[in-house]
């Protein structure tokens, strides 16, 4: 009996041990994004060729996401943890202009995200490299959609995932509604983990400064 009891002991030491090894490997398997680049090709209406690319630089609670489009439009939106602001860098063919935006406004102009519930599907496929799940997120009776996101990857604050709030892994590929008519989809293409240069995060200076009023009139 003794040694039959010590069989059992030395059974269940070595399944926590093994458990514990799972553990310690599922966690160590998510990683906070905390420094490097993803890179976003950009789909207008279903078009099978890229319209555009979106990049988002992360360095120390600094977000840059840079819209470029084949159209010719470009926007950068500079976010500062520390602060909570976000520069907004307009840019058209004769002259560039620097806004900022409180954290108040930011969070009202993503008030329609803020109750994002999710579901996560059985269906898995590769992105850049990242295994992702399917899932569904949903904003209201009549407003979800599909994306892809991978649970290895977690974004480095509360601003990175503005469409995915709460969601534990980055999304890499999903789509945005920008008008009645326009869909946007945005599939990522590559991840890069590496340093980053902070002065990418300053404003150039050949900016102009400028409140949303005087943009407005500019534009």
């Amino acid at each position: 009996m003794k040694t039959h009891t010590g069989f059992i002991t030395i059974q269940k030491v070595l399944c926590l041990l093994l458990l514990l090894g799972y553990s310690k490997h599922h966690l160590l398997a998510q990683k906070v994004f905390s420094e490097g680049i993803i890179r976003y090709d950009v789909f207008v209406n279903g078009n099978t060729q890229p319209d555009g690319t979106y990049l988002i630089t992360v360095k120390n609670g600094f977000l840059r996401r840079e819209l470029v489009m084949n159209s010719g439009y470009n926007n950068v939106l500079i976010y500062n943890q520390k602060s909570g602001n976000t520069t907004s860098l307009y840019a058209d063919r004769d002259n560039k202009y620097a806004l900022i935006m409180t954290a108040t406004e930011i969070e009202q102009q993503n008030k329609r995200f803020h109750q994002a519930q999710f579901v996560t599907g059985n269906q898995e496929k590769e992105i850049a490299g990242f295994t992702c799940k399917q899932a569904t997120v949903k904003y209201a009776p009549n407003d979800e959609a599909l994306f892809w996101y991978t649970p290895n990857l977690l974004p480095p604050n509360e601003n990175f995932n503005t469409q995915f709030p709460g969601l534990s892994g980055l999304p890499l590929s999903y789509e945005i509604k920008t008008g009645k008519s326009t869909n946007m989809q945005f599939v990522a293409t590559l991840i890069e983990t590496k340093s980053i240069d902070p002065k990418i995060f300053d404003v150039p200076k050949d900016y102009k400064w400028v409140t949303r009023a005087e943009l407005e009139n500019i534009k």
